[in-house]
């Protein structure tokens, strides 16, 4: 299995000015656009306005950030690209006790992030397809220690915790256990999770002719679409976050007489994410935090976030409006909307 590089202190460093209100410095960048603008969404019925006194309680803030946690092995540590099972049920727990909510990551692109009044989205995402990210055991029941059996336990702990995250799919490895394939997958949709690209061989794209790129990720494409023809992906991870020299092919291209689409595309690292209606977002350069231990990873911006919350995403707990402090109002991009009403207060 090929493995990520790392974020460089340097680019880390800049990253941390996204925080600050400073030029977004990106890991190398790349994203995937099948359409560039967000999908549109049916209008659905209005929740109850939120009265003067409980703005001023919930304090909401929809064009703060947002962590995008990028997880690889779940083990025993055994590869630079680990998180321990101790660990990751440690994330579970800080982020639930720190009033973070999953969301989709379709929900995000769209502009209608669902999360209770107050609270702050999170969304997880896994890259590589690695067994231990989903495994079954003999008797054909989900591994409890694997990161799907661990996020269905925390779920059934917490029901308010959504059992939401995009899984990126390196197809003729997926997950090992090669017979289980299109069982695993059928299953994580049917559970409410989502499937992403990851190219065909995980390599690094600017190395590659116009035609190496389109096999790689209208490849990845086909073949999803061979074993979970009702998934669909439109949004790819870039192998190491690096994009191909011709990043129009990110977008769209041709594969095998086939056209493939992509609307987003995540980079490896290295801070949280814009909100989807933010100046700063750009869904082809969508950061990641990656989830390991050490300077610039899960524990150091949670912990940032932690001292400064009014940096987060607060939720009004309406998908249908968004609610921003009049101070910040210069930071939102009203064509990223998307039907959403935008209240400033």
């Amino acid at each position: 299995m090929k493995h990520y590089i790392a974020v460089s202190a340097i680019t880390a460093l800049s990253a941390l000015f996204v925080l600050t209100g400073c030029t977004h410095a990106a890991v190398p960048p790349g994203q995937v656009a099948a359409q560039q603008a967000i999908t549109p969404r049916a209008v659905a019925p209005a929740r109850p306005t939120l009265s003067a006194m409980e703005l001023a309680s919930i304090h909401p803030n929809e064009a703060g950030v947002i962590p995008i946690l990028e997880y690889h092995h779940i083990d025993n540590g055994r590869t630079t690209y680990s998180r321990t099972a101790a660990k990751f049920q440690g994330d579970l727990e800080r982020l639930y006790r720190e009033n973070y909510r999953p969301i989709s990551l379709k929900d995000y692109l769209d502009n209608r992030i669902d999360a209770p009044a107050g609270m702050t989205p999170v969304i997880f995402t896994f890259d590589d397809a690695i067994e231990s990210q989903f495994r079954y055991l003999p008797d054909g029941k989900v591994d409890p220690k694997c990161a799907v059996g661990m996020l269905q336990s925390f779920h059934a702990q917490h029901p308010d915790w959504p059992l939401k995250g995009t899984f990126f799919i390196l197809p003729e490895s997926a997950f090992g256990q090669p017979a289980l394939r299109k069982k695993k997958l059928a299953e994580l949709l049917a559970l409410g999770f989502e499937l992403g690209n990851h190219t065909i061989n995980h390599p690094r794209l600017k190395d590659l002719s116009d035609e190496q790129v389109q096999h790689e990720i209208g490849g990845c494409a086909k073949e999803l679409h061979d074993l979970a023809p009702t998934a669909h992906v439109d949004v790819i991870a870039l192998p190491f976050g690096i994009a191909p020299r011709n990043r129009k092919l990110l977008a769209e291209g041709e594969f095998d007489g086939v056209r493939y689409t992509n609307r987003a595309a995540m980079l490896v690292g290295a801070e949280p994410a814009p909100s989807p209606v933010s100046k700063k977002f750009k869904p082809m350069k969508i950061p990641r935090i990656q989830a390991f231990d050490g300077p610039w990873y899960t524990s150091y911006w949670l912990d940032i976030l932690a001292k400064h919350p009014k940096r987060r995403y607060i939720s009004d707990g309406d998908p249908q409006v968004i609610s921003v402090p009049k101070s910040l109002s210069g930071m939102v991009d009203q064509n990223r909307l998307n039907g959403a009403t935008l209240r400033l207060y």
